[in-house]
């Protein structure tokens, strides 16, 4: 269920399931508070998992001020009005800035967990050029058009429109993609081409930077996964964040892209994350 809260004069679209320890999980790029990765098996798995939208994805407005410095301001507020006093943060992607700065010099935040995360700038073509508000038009037009080719090619060739979906995010060769894809890493894909957000989020995600100070503020329990075979994020992001948080636990995957919660691996790490998350709880 969808909850709204208003912070600081600011609408935080977010959902709020499951009982136990609570986790803040931070969802990445054309995605919302119904982030499909984890989220189920976390909530089956004994957490009570908190997912706002982040700024321009869901119903949670964009404003030209937003960053993730601000943006973990607000849900560090969000918590305190939900009177939830300790939690955890669980950084997917892009948004590894907001989990990092919501983590950064927070007593509250009992770990922290960065997954195929963001964690200095974004690594994205012309990246400068796309940002640029005169742009966003015709940026949000391709999103749309790119949703609606997802979602006809999922629905009529599913097995080879999921490992091309992977192989986007890879360095991995299609052929060895294609042996990694189960009939549940399908079902995944459906979900998240049907609830893909497009929108000024991608702005927000592309105008990101984390500064080398937060990640030295970070003294929380911290876990870093990673694949080594990560094209949109890559691996490079969790070593530099290993340098800066040194008591961090960093864990090299090898599923087959960015997409870590897919492939014959996938539960295995999840359930890696969850025994963490737990243990420090």
């Amino acid at each position: 269920m969808k909850y709204y809260a208003h912070v600081n004069g600011s609408k935080i679209e977010y959902i709020d399931r499951g009982h136990g320890p609570v986790i803040v999980l931070i969802h990445g790029t054309q995605s919302s508070s119904l982030e499909p990765y984890h989220v189920d098996q976390l909530v089956l798995s004994g957490f009570r998992v908190i997912v706002p939208s982040r700024p321009g994805y869901g119903e949670t407005p964009y404003s030209f001020s937003a960053s993730p410095q601000a943006f973990a301001s607000q849900l560090h507020h969000l918590m305190q009005m939900l009177q939830i006093e300790r939690y955890h943060v669980y950084g997917i992607s892009a948004g590894g800035p907001t989990a990092i700065e919501l983590a950064s010099q927070n007593q509250r935040v009992l770990s922290l967990t960065l997954a195929a995360a963001v964690t200095s700038v974004v690594d994205f073509p012309y990246r400068d050029t796309v940002s640029r508000n005169i742009v966003q038009p015709a940026f949000i037009a391709l999103q749309y058009i790119m949703k609606q080719f997802i979602a006809r090619a999922i629905q009529k060739h599913p097995f080879e429109a999921t490992a091309r979906m992977i192989q986007s995010t890879s360095v991995l060769a299609l052929e060895t993609i294609r042996e990694e894809v189960s009939p549940y890493d399908i079902f995944l894909l459906k979900r998240v081409a049907n609830q893909m957000a497009f929108g000024l989020g991608a702005q927000f995600d592309l105008k990101q930077r984390v500064s080398s100070e937060v990640l030295l503020g970070v003294t929380c329990p911290t876990y870093i996964v990673h694949s080594k075979n990560d094209k949109a994020v890559p691996v490079r992001h969790a070593h530099y964040a290993k340098r800066l948080i040194p008591h961090a636990q960093l864990t090299i995957l090898n599923s087959p892209g960015h997409l870590i919660w897919v492939g014959r691996q996938a539960r295995k790490s999840e359930r890696q994350i969850e025994r963490f998350i737990r243990f420090n709880s």
